[in-house]
């Protein structure tokens, strides 16, 4: 399933099993990107079990095997998309915001747990 702002490429697995986050989950990241009003470069969105275990040390039910992505974006955009994110109740957010402009990230998720909501730094 793809969305008005977001092809299926976009949010497939990366290594090659062609695995896609729940409809649930792009439904919801597809309201954030509404709500923010401007395009969300991905760097990274939906992984596999083993391909979350290869790239990942958060194991393999990390965040991005249930419903996560990290969105290239700093400055005020990183704010912004922070604020748009909390208001529309995405429980994980993690920053990274060190070194170059294009690389750096903010990781939104809507992972459910007893430790949510929670934001963290890389």
């Amino acid at each position: 399933m793809a969305t008005k702002h977001f092809t299926d490429d976009e949010l497939r697995c990366r290594c090659g099993c062609g695995g896609l986050p729940s409809v649930e989950f792009q439904e919801a990241l597809e309201q954030l990107r509404v709500q923010y009003g401007h395009p969300m470069r991905l760097s990274s969105a939906h992984r596999c079990q083993e391909h979350n275990d290869k790239v990942s040390s958060t194991g393999r039910n990390g965040p991005h095997t249930k419903g996560a992505v990290d969105v290239l974006v700093w400055g005020p955009d990183a704010y912004e998309l922070i604020s748009d994110a909390i208001l529309l109740d995405w429980s994980g957010i993690g920053v990274s915001q060190k070194g170059p402009k294009g690389a750096r990230f903010i990781h939104l998720d809507d992972t459910d747990g007893p430790t949510r909501p929670w934001v963290w730094s890389y």
